[in-house]
Parts: structure tokens; C-alpha cells; sequence
């Protein structure tokens, strides 16, 4: 195309060459600025062992451990929550008086990353816990150590090892069970107590058959073996029911059912089972008579805990 004779010119930024200079040195800049970022997300984290003295993670005024909040006064004297707010945040270890508890929000994540291995790791508990939280975990550890019931064995361990102990030195005869599913457990004459092995997971659970009645009357219960009686993030719920003989009149059977709450026993017999509390299942003597042992259908579910719901006030 024809421009009169004039060649097109090169349309350039509008800046000089110090500016257009520095632009392009800034961009080289950012770029490793932006990989030594990305690397940095990147980048695993790395756990210390680190040894502390006790004193200092609890509270010098109730000697308990430390938990958020953490408060101080300008003299670094601190306090737990709960001392802070009885002593209505003066601090009592100013020689005036004067002190005062603040909240020192930068303490408590170090607080919660000071964490301790469970005491039950012989047990085979693999949990580290905050050290100001070590208590609370001990209260529901499914691993806490469980004693064995029979006379003169000293044995004790996790529920999982003392079913396994019980049905290799002192033959207990062991059940499978599976969560949600009914099973029939066949109780001979003689027999006053059933383990059940949950298929899922490490949990043990007892099936009693007291005659504490009298007259040949059974008391059937359930229990779940575990050193705490603290609830974990699930707890469970169990239906036994039995079929009495077909009435001569009706041709029909009557059904004894029992739907319950299963409770936590740290002993795995008849006589601790029965004194954890909870309802049982009476079987009458004209039922099932004791002398012709005793047939159970039982079934366990698992449920999880609810959080409670907070309702937003007016």
C-alpha cells in the first residue's frame, strides 16, 4: 500500500529506556520471589523433639496443665483460664497487687503443640496428644489395659489382647460379631459368660447369663470391655431377645426382648458386668429353663456422638 512515500513508523510503549530498563528488572525479580513461595507451601513439615520441664506447661497457681486460654501479667506470672477468672484476672502473684491477667494469645498454639505421647503406647496406643489434653484422651484411650477375670492371673492389656489371652490360656470361647447384624449365641447349661469379637475394628464385647434371681431365673446382659466408662466419638446400643417354648393353647411363642444401652466394664465377668449398671433381659425358669442352657439372638449397633446444637439467643 501506498504511504506516500513514508515508511510506517514502529509504535513503542510510551517510556524511556531507564523505565522500559527497570520494568523488565522487576519482572526478573519477581519470578524467583514467586518459586521460593511455591516451594515454601510446598515444603513438609518438620516435627522436633523438644524436652521441656513440667513445671513450666502448668499452671503455677492449681499446678494443672496449662490450656487456652493462657493469661499473664506484664510480670510473665501466668495462669490458667479457670485461676485467672476466680481471682477476677489480679494477678496473685504480684507482691503490690497490682498485676493484671491478659489473655496472651500468641502462647496458646504452643500451648497445643507441646504434645506427649499416650501412656498407653505399651498397649498399643499410637496417639500424641497436647500435653494439656493428655487427660482427656486417657479418659476415652480404647487402648487402656483391662485386667483378666480368672482367679490367681495377673494378666492385663488392651481388650483386643485380652480376648486373645483369655481364649488361649483359659479357653473362653470366642463369638464373631459384626455391627448391625443379628447372630444366635448358643449358651450351654454351664455357661455364665460369651465373648463377642466385633469383625470391625478392636472392640470386645460380654454376653452374661446371671442366675442372681434365683429359681432358676436368668438376668441377660451385655457389656462392652473397656477400661473407661467415658464415651469416645461413638457409643453403642444392643438388642438381645430369646423365644420361649410354643404355647400348648395358642401355637404361638413369646418373645423376651431387651433394648439397651451398652455400658463399659474394665473386667470381662459376671460379677463386674452386673455391677456397671443398665437394664437387663429376665429370662423366667419356665422360658428357657437353666438346665437346657440358654439361645440368644443378639445384635449391636454402632452410633456416632451428637456435638450438642448451640441455640443462637433472641
Amino acid at each position: 500500500m501506498d504511504h506516500g512515500g513514508k515508511k510506517p513508523r514502529l509504535q513503542l510503549p510510551n517510556l524511556t529506556l531507564n523505565e522500559q530498563v527497570k520494568k523488565e528488572s522487576n519482572q526478573d525479580e519477581q519470578e524467583p520471589t514467586k518459586a521460593i513461595v511455591v516451594a515454601a507451601a510446598a515444603a513438609p513439615v518438620v516435627k522436633l523433639v523438644i524436652e521441656f520441664d513440667k513445671p513450666l506447661l502448668d499452671c503455677p497457681l492449681c499446678c494443672l496443665p496449662l490450656k487456652p486460654p493462657v493469661f499473664q501479667c506484664r510480670a510473665k506470672h501466668a495462669a490458667c483460664g479457670n485461676c485467672a477468672a476466680s481471682r477476677s484476672n489480679k494477678c496473685a502473684s504480684c507482691v503490690d497487687g497490682g498485676g493484671v491477667y491478659e489473655h496472651i494469645h500468641w502462647l496458646d498454639p504452643y500451648v497445643l503443640a507441646a504434645k506427649v505421647r499416650c501412656p498407653n503406647e505399651a498397649y498399643g496406643c499410637r496417639s500424641s496428644v497436647p500435653y494439656c489434653m493428655a487427660v482427656d484422651h486417657q479418659l476415652v484411650c480404647a487402648h487402656a489395659p483391662c485386667c483378666c477375670p480368672e482367679p490367681g492371673c495377673i494378666f492385663s492389656g488392651s481388650p483386643p489382647t485380652l480376648r486373645d489371652h483369655l481364649a488361649s490360656h483359659h479357653r473362653w470361647v470366642v463369638t464373631p460379631i459384626s455391627c448391625g447384624k443379628c447372630i444366635v449365641v448358643e449358651m450351654q447349661p454351664a455357661e455364665r459368660r460369651r465373648l463377642l469379637a466385633a469383625e470391625e475394628g478392636d472392640n470386645v464385647f460380654l454376653v452374661v447369663a446371671s442366675e442372681r434371681g434365683g429359681a432358676g431365673e436368668r438376668h441377660v446382659k451385655v457389656v462392652r470391655v473397656r477400661a473407661s466408662a467415658e464415651e469416645g466419638p461413638s457409643w453403642y446400643r444392643c438388642k438381645v431377645w430369646t423365644h420361649a417354648p410354643v404355647d400348648a393353647e395358642t401355637g404361638c411363642k413369646d418373645v423376651l426382648m431387651l433394648e439397651a444401652k451398652v455400658r463399659s466394664c474394665a473386667k470381662p465377668s459376671e460379677e463386674a458386668a452386673m455391677e456397671v449398671g443398665g437394664r437387663c433381659l429376665h429370662v423366667p425358669s419356665d422360658t428357657q429353663p437353666a438346665a437346657e442352657g440358654i439361645v440368644l439372638r443378639v445384635r449391636i449397633d454402632k452410633l456416632e456422638v451428637r456435638a450438642p446444637v448451640l441455640l443462637a439467643a433472641d
